[in-house]
């Protein structure tokens, strides 16, 4: 491994390269004020940076560090300093460093902070340029949704994209709008649940100055703002049914009026919508129409969830901590085995949202530089949807198997808990359960559950 010594300080330079000589180590010098160290170092084909913290009065080794990774040199740091300050850590962290070593450091405590980076240099992550997100998974799960996504792109047809929250419409919208002739032009995305029916048409088409109280200007609408790019309408299936017949207007000629306005004007951009919702529920229940519906997706695409594509976890996983790297400045190498299966075992009814956010919280709960089993935090699910078996499996991936007696009496135990809270009368829920009631107390006597109750009728309780 060959490293470069940054400090301007010559004799601290030759001792830290005499000591990893010895350790059988390359070095490179520099003081860190030449002007063409960035085309050195990458010259020097180097694999790990010691920079002191301060260069100069006026340029720092953190200063130096961030022109680097502006010019593309992503590399692993050590900073070495005589001022551990909460200012220089904190902006050490701030761009992905771990590892200071403060002064005076002893050749064993260089070496073993030398020795981490040259274990795993191969498979070091470096810290990136910035990733374009993408729609990340295996050929087998992603074929079809990438065909479409190419047929999308290649004209501009209205595109209907469904799927469950989470499965990442949005962006897929974007990807269809990168891959169109007009990428260079506006993507505009609205939340149509969130526009107010009464202020639908001054918001989607605009008003002319003076078209209703307080329009003291002219405004320009979503529709003339996206020019000739594209317009995003996510969740569309909230628009309320009475704004509808306006969009449906709208489509039909790719024409509309500012609100006070004479003047038709051309919709020069492309649609693509997105829903959460069971489109033909809500068409049968008259709270969509279907006319609508029709001119909306003649292009229609289907998000599967994260559940119909478990084999791609691993990949997202992959995606996610080096996106994590890059967003929150770590260096965190990758996953264990066992924290890996407990992701992969998981039931996210919060689809790849849920997924990335699980990750980005495991990243920054992890002490070393791979993320452990205990690591691996999850966040509170949304109720709606989530099976007795998902919280069943839920806990051992958390707990092990090893556990399953104790995960089995704690289930049992709250499955207790809330029949006696619902109704205590001992009579009632034994005739319910089809067990006697004597056999009902020991349950409840077993797991300590509360029974002190009581209701007008004086029924047999348990005290």
């Amino acid at each position: 491994m060959k490293i470069a010594i940054i400090d301007d300080q010559d004799e601290i330079r030759y001792s830290v390269s005499k000591i990893l000589k010895r350790a059988k180590y390359n070095t490179v010098l520099f003081n860190g004020l030449e002007e063409d160290i960035g085309r050195q170092i990458k010259e020097s084909d180097i694999n790990l940076l010691i920079v002191d913290v301060m260069l100069s009065d006026d340029f720092s080794g953190i200063d130096l560090i961030k022109n680097l990774y502006h010019h593309n040199i992503n590399l692993p740091v050590i900073l070495m300093t005589a001022y551990t300050t909460p200012t220089n850590m904190i902006e050490a962290s701030k761009i992905g460093i771990k590892d200071i070593l403060q002064k005076p450091f002893t050749p064993a405590q260089l070496k073993d902070t030398v020795k981490k980076y040259d274990e795993k240099k191969d498979d070091y992550i470096k810290v990136m340029d910035k990733i374009n997100e993408e729609f990340v998974g295996s050929f087998e799960t992603m074929k079809d949704i990438y065909s479409k996504i190419g047929i999308a792109a290649n004209n501009d047809l209205p595109v209907m994209i469904l799927g469950d929250t989470g499965t990442g419409k949005e962006l897929i919208a974007h990807l269809i709008h990168k891959n169109s002739t007009n990428s260079k032009s506006q993507f505009l995305a609205i939340n149509c649940a969130s526009i107010p029916k009464e202020l639908f048409e001054s918001q989607f088409f605009g008003h002319e100055k003076g078209s209703f109280t307080d329009a003291n200007k002219q405004h320009m609408g979503y529709v003339e703002a996206v020019g000739d790019g594209t317009l995003f309408l996510d969740e569309i299936g909230e628009l309320d049914i009475s704004l509808q017949s306006k969009l449906l207007r709208f489509l039909e000629d790719k024409t509309f009026k500012r609100v006070g306005g004479n003047n038709d004007m051309e919709f020069k951009g492309r649609i693509v919508s997105a829903t959460n919702i069971n489109i033909n529920n809500n068409i049968a229940k008259e709270r969509f129409r279907q006319d609508l519906y029709f001119r909306l997706s003649i292009i229609s695409l289907e998000v599967p969830t994260l559940k119909q594509r478990k084999k791609d976890i691993p990949l997202l996983v992959d995606f996610f901590i080096k996106k994590a790297n890059q967003d929150l400045k770590l260096n965190i190498k990758g996953i264990s085995s066992e924290a890996l299966e407990i992701l992969k075992n998981r039931s996210y009814n919060g689809n790849i949202r849920e997924l990335k956010n699980t990750v980005y919280n495991s990243v920054l709960n992890a002490h070393e530089d791979i993320v452990g089993q205990d690591n691996i935090k999850f966040e509170m699910q949304n109720t709606e949807d989530i099976s007795i078996k998902d919280i069943i499996s839920q806990k051992i991936n958390e707990q092990g198997l090893k556990n399953a007696k104790d995960i089995l009496e704690e289930i049992e135990r709250e499955f207790y808990t809330v029949l006696i809270e619902k109704d205590g009368n001992i009579t009632h829920l034994a005739e319910h359960l089809n067990m006697s009631r004597s056999t009902l107390r020991k349950i409840f006597q077993k797991y300590g559950v509360k029974t002190n109750y009581s209701t007008p009728n004086n029924h047999d309780f348990l005290k």
